[in-house]
Formats: C-alpha cells, sequence, structure tokens
C-alpha cells in the first residue's frame, strides 16, 4: 500500500479568527485546493479533522485523540496505516510532487521533513510507524511537539524551496499570498 496524504484541516484557527481551510485561492478553498492537487497525485487521501464538519466528498480521518494539535493527525493515521505524509491544509503552494520526493527520502528512516533555510517542517513530512512508539511517550508526557518528536527518531531532512512551505496562519500571511508578495 502507498504512503496516504494526510490534510491536516482539524485546527482552530485561533490566529486566523476564521477557518483558515475555507480562504479561498484561485477560485478554491485552501482545503479543496489541497485535496484536488493531491489527489491527482496520489491513491489515498484523507483529511484530518478534530470533528467531522460537511465536507462533500472527501474522505475523512477523525482525531482519536482530540486537541494535540498536528499530533492529533498523526496519531489517528498510524493507528491505521503504517505510513503516513502530513500536509497542512492551510499550505497552499505545497506541491505534491515534492511530497513523492520526501516520501522517497524516508525509506530507511523513521520519518523525513522539510526543511527550507534552517527551518524544519514538521507538517510537510513523512511519518513511518516507527515514530508509534515516541509518539505515544511525548503523548504521555504531554508534549504535542512535531519539532521534538523529530528530534527523537531516526529523521531524514530534504532541502526545498521556501515558497512551498508558506502556511496560511495570520491574516497578514493570507494578504500577502493573495497579493503574491
Amino acid at each position: 500500500m502507498s504512503t496516504p496524504i494526510i490534510l491536516l484541516a482539524g485546527g482552530k484557527s485561533s490566529r486566523m479568527g476564521r477557518d483558515k481551510t475555507r480562504l479561498e485561492f484561485r477560485g478554491e478553498t485552501l482545503l479543496d485546493r489541497a485535496l484536488r492537487r493531491f489527489s491527482e497525485h496520489f491513491d489515498t487521501v484523507l483529511v484530518s479533522v478534530a470533528a467531522i464538519p460537511p465536507l462533500g466528498d472527501a474522505t475523512l480521518l477523525p482525531d482519536l485523540l482530540p486537541n494535540l494539535g498536528p499530533l492529533s493527525g498523526l496519531h489517528a493515521a498510524l493507528s491505521r496505516f503504517d505510513s503516513a505524509f502530513l500536509v497542512a491544509a492551510d499550505m497552499p503552494l505545497a506541491e505534491p510532487e515534492l511530497a513523492s520526493l520526501i516520501i522517497a527520502a524516508g525509506t530507511g528512516y523513521d520519518a523525513c521533513a522539510a526543511t527550507s533555510d534552517g527551518h524544519t517542517e514538521p507538517t510537510f513530512a513523512y511519518y513511518s510507524r516507527a515514530v508509534f512508539p515516541e509518539l505515544l511517550a511525548a503523548i504521555d508526557r504531554g508534549d504535542y511537539s512535531l519539532h521534538r518528536l523529530l528530534s527523537r527518531v531516526n529523521a531524514n531532512y530534504v532541502e526545498i524551496p521556501a515558497e512551498t512551505l508558506l502556511n496560511i496562519n495570520w491574516p497578514d500571511d493570507y494578504e500577502k499570498l493573495l497579493s503574491g508578495d
């Protein structure tokens, strides 16, 4: 079975002040854009959600352990699959081809994450089930940081262009995206 893509869409969008996945970019919501683009390249694309909202035809992956941030999505994915590639649904320029590259570079590692200009992006990363014991230990410690999880496992890193990692967290980020800056 190929590695499933897990679109992380379970956040509260508290910094944005409204649901980021429903923001529009190039005629589509951020979530619809991610679903379309990744579904064109991968057989299995699921939307990780905290609760089950109406999302049309999307296949949902509900959190098994809510309120852990992106760790909830990774936990749900690795509870079901041998591996998963996480991509934040609010990364409108994320490239499916780069996801394939990172998945391939994860062979022989517990995880493989994108990095750019010294910044690691754990929400554009491949995780194998080998991280599951450390993930459970992190949850037991109350440590929900994907960055720290990566630092505790055998991880590889792939340098990719910074613009593909643009994450829409604040209203200013969205305005910059729309203006093309």
